[in-house]
């Protein structure tokens, strides 16, 4: 109900009070009439009037008719006051009630007009980059790329280094992609690893899917070879792109493949079990990430949903 159809509701009782005011003056005024008039039959009926008469009839018969009339019309202005007086606090208690909502209504008001004066304006969220091969660019460190450089405060990983010659390409385009199938292929990369504790692959599940969805479109076959950034340099392998060229879902470049190489998982850079496992090696040694996964988010901003995009 908004604050003009509450004035006019006011308006309305404002007026039916002013009308009762006259009635009850009126009333008023009737009260004190009739007051007059008992008076005056009271003096009347103490003088004799059996001996005469008015306009033919003896006068204590039209004395006694007209104080009939009058005990009538003084019962009948009783039950008229009562009915008002009635009225008139029903009337009081929902001009009350129309008066609380109003208040309250105001106050609500009020208080929403200060609270949209307070808070601040909204933030306009960072342009979302293409995802895959414009998705950012790899490396942290601004190297351009995953530089494998061991664990150097000590983080322990599984990973056993293959020579990059051991790489092989041939599963380019022939994986799955979408959300779905990577929730599957982080899944299955935690176990490789012995990631068992729920929260842990929580963790990880969530910034895995954040890096696969900005690096690869959820490992879409589109882009799952990066032949456009700095990486892309050197002769042409096996599946025709340049030999450092970032591939898979997590975009890995051969060398930090190799470097952080999961044993029991393919050497096929494209097979994206293999190439999540050695992501994730690769993100606990040269980001310092804990195998929980509780410092991921802060420590890799790819891998943080409320942070705008950067390469890893």
């Amino acid at each position: 109900m908004s604050s003009d159809q509450f004035g006019v509701q006011m308006q309305e009782l404002a007026r039916i009070e002013a009308d009762w005011r006259s009635v009850s003056s009126r009333l008023e005024q009737m009260s004190q009439r009739m007051g007059q008039i008992r008076a005056t039959l009271a003096r009347a009926t103490a003088v004799d009037l059996a001996s005469s008469t008015v306009a033919g009839l003896p006068g204590f018969a039209v004395a006694y008719q007209v104080l009939d009339d009058v005990r009538q019309i003084e019962a009948a202005t009783k039950r008229l006051q009562a009915d008002k007086d009635r009225l008139t606090e029903e009337m009081a208690q929902d001009a009350e009630k129309i008066k609380a909502v109003r208040e309250e209504y105001e106050a609500t008001e009020k208080k929403i007009a200060e609270g949209m004066k307070k808070q601040p304006k909204p933030t306009p969220p960072p342009p979302s980059p293409k995802p895959g091969p414009t998705g950012g660019t790899h490396g942290g460190d601004g190297s351009g790329g995953h530089q494998g450089s061991g664990a150097p405060d000590g983080t322990r990983t599984d990973a056993a280094k293959i020579p990059v010659s051991q790489v092989t390409y041939g599963g380019a385009g022939s994986w799955n992609g979408g959300k779905a199938a990577c929730e599957d292929y982080i899944n299955q990369a935690m176990d490789k690893l012995g990631i068992t504790d729920p929260q842990a692959r929580a963790r990880w599940m969530q910034g895995m899917l954040t890096i696969a969805s900005r690096e690869s479109a959820y490992n879409s076959p589109h882009y799952q070879v990066n032949k456009g950034d700095v990486n892309a340099v050197g002769a042409p392998m096996s599946d025709g792109a340049p030999a450092r060229s970032s591939r898979g879902g997590w975009q890995c470049i051969p060398g930090t493949f190799a470097e952080y190489h999961q044993p029991g998982t393919s050497t096929d850079i494209y097979d994206p079990v293999a190439n999540c496992s050695a992501s994730m090696n690769y993100i606990m040694s040269r980001y310092h990430v804990s195998r929980d996964g509780s410092n991921l988010a802060s420590q890799v901003q790819q891998a943080d949903p409320s942070r705008p995009p950067r390469g890893y």
